[in-house]
């Protein structure tokens, strides 16, 4: 055991001997529970070849590519060396992709990253990371209990059955002001049977300790369901954008629009998943599809536009721009253009077919589809609101 996993350890006792019911965010921990965080944050607590800083002040470790957290997953602990890092700074030239003339990925102190064949992970608390966990049971799930929250939607959704590879959109990056226990956020899901893969930004003070848009995923399978990096099977290929990356300049209502690509495709040749950002389509990381059941083969469902997370006794948080869309206001509200699905013929279908939008609760948040305007942007969605009344149960 190295100094670091000991010091790690220590810290993370001291946090069960302080830890006392304050609700779903911070509760009492079973022993159960107690066992799998040592073992999380042992997981986690990989190496350093070296530590970095980004001009945000968030600090990560460089990790070994082969050391990274992806790697303990059992299905591919024997078998990581089939996989191998693409350098993003090699293999695609960075641009500036928000029309501001600032380089979105221009966020590190020392003005490259970590050095090559390492992967940025970000520092975590004991704290933190108790509280991710708790976040990635409440995520993304239609039918959670509502006496911890309610969630709202307001997305685009593919119906039937058909077989999507793929899929994305450019997607303007707002920030949503939220309370500490609430999320908002902005993302692509794919989904099939027990496994989805959710991709975009948010602002979830619960996951990052702070009130900034970041970068990030969602994954669940069968076997587990989290954040980022927090549990084993995303596999980071970049030395220099991290899962967690904080996505300034943001867009302001009346003034300049920012926006990120968000692109994941299913490689045909071997079957894994891949996350791109940006329009020049970087690498971030890979999916293996040896981790999935129903994605193994592809995804039958897909989804696009926002979500919004409160606990009970609190009001819901706004959602993209913070007020309901207006048509063909792309200057004031959130949007998402080309969105997109890769089809059954494994081509880029920018005009997906039987695509229906669902807002859960259509006063106050809402997308619109404005269809596909061809040219630069292509299937346009707008979306957003704003809530004022307290979560409780008397309002289902």
């Amino acid at each position: 055991m190295t100094s670091r996993t000991a010091m790690i350890i220590v810290l993370t006792l001291m946090w069960f001997a302080a830890l006392d019911h304050c609700g779903v965010w911070c509760h009492k921990l079973s022993g159960t529970e107690k066992l799998n965080l040592r073992r999380q944050l042992k997981r986690l607590s990989k190496p350093a070849v070296t530590t970095i800083q980004t001009k945000y002040g968030d600090t990560y470790d460089c990790v070994d590519f082969y050391e990274q957290p992806a790697f303990d997953h059992p299905l591919l602990k024997d078998r990581k060396y089939e996989f191998q890092m693409s350098s993003s700074r090699a293999s695609n030239q960075k641009v500036n992709i928000d029309g501001s003339g600032i380089d979105p990925f221009d966020i590190w102190v020392n003005g490259k990253g970590c050095p090559s064949n390492t992967v940025p992970i970000r520092k975590m608390k004991p704290k933190e990371l108790i509280k991710a966990n708790m976040a990635a049971k409440l995520a993304y799930n239609i039918s959670a209990d509502s006496s911890q929250g309610i969630h709202e939607f307001a997305i685009l959704q593919t119906t039937g059955q058909n077989r999507y590879y793929g899929g994305g959109m450019i997607a303007s990056v707002y920030n949503p002001q939220v309370e500490k226990t609430q999320y908002s956020s902005s993302r692509v899901k794919f989904q099939n049977g027990p496994d989805s893969i959710a991709v975009g930004w948010t602002v979830n003070p619960s996951l990052y300790s702070d009130g900034e848009t970041r970068l990030f995923i969602y994954t669940i399978t069968k076997d587990s369901q989290c954040y980022n990096t927090y549990c084993p099977g995303f596999i980071l290929l970049t030395e220099d954008i991290p899962l967690d990356l904080l996505l300034k300049p943001y867009s302001t209502v009346g003034g300049a629009s920012f926006e990120k690509k968000l692109f994941v495709y299913k490689d045909p040749a071997n079957g894994n998943w891949f996350l791109q950002i940006g329009k020049d389509n970087m690498t971030v990381g890979t999916w293996p599809q040896k981790i999935f059941t129903g994605l193994s083969d592809s995804a039958n469902y897909v989804e696009w536009g926002g979500e919004v997370y409160g606990p009970v006794g609190t009001t819901l948080p706004p959602m993209g721009a913070s007020a309901l869309p207006t048509k063909h206001r792309l200057d004031s509200d959130c949007y998402g253009i080309q969105v997109t699905v890769i089809n059954d013929q494994q081509e880029v279908d920018y005009d997906p077919p039987s695509l229906k939008p669902y807002n859960s609760s259509p006063r106050n948040y809402y997308l619109l589809d404005e269809g596909n305007h061809g040219d630069v942007f292509q299937r346009i969605i707008l979306f957003g609101g704003v809530n004022d009344y307290p979560v409780n149960e008397n309002i289902l």
